[in-house]
């Protein structure tokens, strides 16, 4: 029990000493009373990225510890991903899993999954999850399915090595809130404005700072060298002068008439 006790102080001590890392930046416990609330949580997210190739999977784990705070039984997360325009995730491959495994996403806008990086802009993903109840802690964990864009073909940064386009994936945005208590009400320093469960309307939720164990997640896109662009033309051209020549041959020859 003493050892409990211990822990926990350490814990708050902590909080009022180390920054945590959300949206990409550093974002630190606040120091006034705006948000009493806060003291008393701290929240933890481990991000990884799986799959090789173009077809990527983003694991977040989410643990809001309790240590002075209680929180009531039911409570949820809104989670903000802003998704570059190097990568994209389908809608429709959403949709899928929205059915086979509740993953509930919305996104405000329209995605077009068949552009390239250079002519495509970031957008946002909303996750809404429910939180789980672990004794002194709330956790979730989200799988996200993302895809990278075709690239503008570049130089290597070295002779003989293949050129690779750096997409970077910042961290995101987490609101929490809870059913049958409002928990935004002694809290207005870190109170914003999210979607509500349906995503048809708006909801107040906190702002909740986090710790990280990355700045932000980075995949290697390979792509094509602009150096090899005159060869490549020199043969694209070659093969479809002889395709097209060959074509016009064969559908212009004269047909010869078996004689019965």
């Amino acid at each position: 029990m003493l050892l409990k006790i211990v822990v926990l102080q350490i814990c708050l001590n902590l909080q009022s000493l180390i920054g945590v890392s959300g949206q990409g930046k550093s974002v630190g416990i606040p120091t006034d009373e705006s948000c009493p609330l806060l003291y008393g949580i701290y929240g933890s997210v481990m991000r990884r990225i799986f799959n090789p190739g173009i077809h990527k999977q983003i694991l977040s784990e989410i643990e809001i510890m309790l240590t002075s705070t209680l929180l009531p039984e039911r409570c949820y997360v809104l989670v903000e991903e802003t998704i570059p325009r190097g990568a994209y995730v389908d809608p429709d491959e959403l949709r899928d899993l929205q059915f086979k495994t509740g993953l509930s996403t919305y996104i405000p806008s329209t995605v077009d999954v068949e552009k390239p990086e250079f002519e495509s802009e970031a957008f946002r993903v909303f996750i809404f999850r429910n939180l789980e109840v672990q004794e002194n802690l709330r956790v979730t964990k989200i799988m996200l399915p993302i895809r990278m864009r075709y690239h503008r073909p570049t130089s290597p940064l070295k002779k003989g090595d293949q050129p690779t386009a750096i997409v970077k994936i910042q961290n995101p945005r987490i609101m929490l809130n809870c059913e049958n208590e409002d928990i935004t009400e002694n809290c207005t320093g870190r109170v914003v404005t999210g979607y509500c469960r349906q995503f048809d309307t708006k909801c107040q939720y906190i702002n909740l700072p986090y710790k990280i164990n990355v700045a932000s997640l980075e995949v290697g896109v390979p792509v094509g060298n602009s150096e090899d662009a005159s060869l490549v033309v020199a043969v694209t051209t070659l093969l479809t002068s002889g395709a097209t020549i060959y074509l016009l041959t064969a559908i212009f020859r004269p047909s010869k008439m078996k004689k019965e």
